[in-house]
């Protein structure tokens, strides 16, 4: 089984190691003390080559990414250790953990963990956020707005299509939305004030460009008026700038 993580040191951008598994993300819970430790274990760590020469390597402020199948980084977390782990290369051994406690910068949602799995194993398919769960979508919305977002070419004068019957909830449209504009999982803002930045331009899609909104009579069903609020800001802000809405 290939390597499933890298791990970069803040200080130097350069890859540490790599590990095959990662315990402490796996429905980790939101904690409202910041102040709150967490615990990262390295399973099955080896060394890169940039630090394979050196004798002891220091574990400080780090970043804790996803690999793709074929290694590609995919995104991931910042990640603080309390102290200064220093770990002699010719100890490190594949069978033995290497255990990490400190912060999260921002710590993963529950559920994130299986949605990078996802986007590991089927980074092609759409859709596959359609039968989630509100708690599952708020952590794909983390998954995607964290992850590593490729240059998209400036476009303009197109046609996306969302579905109102998929969306129940205000994660639901910007993951939607994402996807929509820029493939599976795709991102284009998680909240009102992002999604008005990626309108104003940068991010590949640009208005004028029309959103076909299938079944829009069937959007926020379970709660329309919890979401009355949102809807008429939304729509009032897709009409200020130049994005029409055509109601199917």
């Amino acid at each position: 089984m290939g390597n499933k993580f890298s791990i970069i040191d803040d200080e130097s951008n350069k890859i540490l190691g790599f590990c095959k598994e990662v315990g402490g993300l796996q429905n980790e819970l939101p904690n409202p003390d910041y102040d709150a430790s967490s615990k990262l274990i390295l399973y099955g760590f080896t060394v890169s080559e940039a630090f394979i020469k050196i004798p002891t390597i220091k574990l400080l402020n780090l970043h804790l990414d996803f690999l793709s199948r074929d290694g590609t980084r995919l995104g991931g977390y910042y990640f603080c250790p309390n102290k200064v782990l220093k770990i002699n290369r010719l100890e490190i051994s594949q069978d033995t953990p290497i255990e990490i406690v400190g912060k999260f910068l921002e710590s993963p949602l529950p559920f994130a963990y299986e949605i990078w799995k996802k986007l590991r194993d089927n980074p092609n398919e759409l859709g596959q956020w359609k039968t989630s769960t509100l708690e599952e979508k708020q952590g794909w919305l983390q998954v995607i707005r964290l992850k590593d977002r490729k240059i998209h070419t400036i476009r303009k004068n197109q046609v996306v299509t969302i579905d109102g019957e998929f969306i129940q909830h205000i994660e639901s449209f910007f993951i939607a939305i994402g996807e929509a504009v820029n493939g599976p999982f795709g991102y284009y803002g998680a909240n009102l004030q992002s999604f008005k930045d990626y309108l104003s331009g940068g991010f590949g899609l640009i208005p004028p460009f029309i959103i076909e909104w299938r079944n829009f009579h069937k959007s926020f069903e379970a709660g329309l008026e919890e979401h009355a609020e949102f809807v008429f800001l939304l729509l009032k802000m897709l009409a200020y700038r130049k994005v029409k809405v055509v109601y199917l």
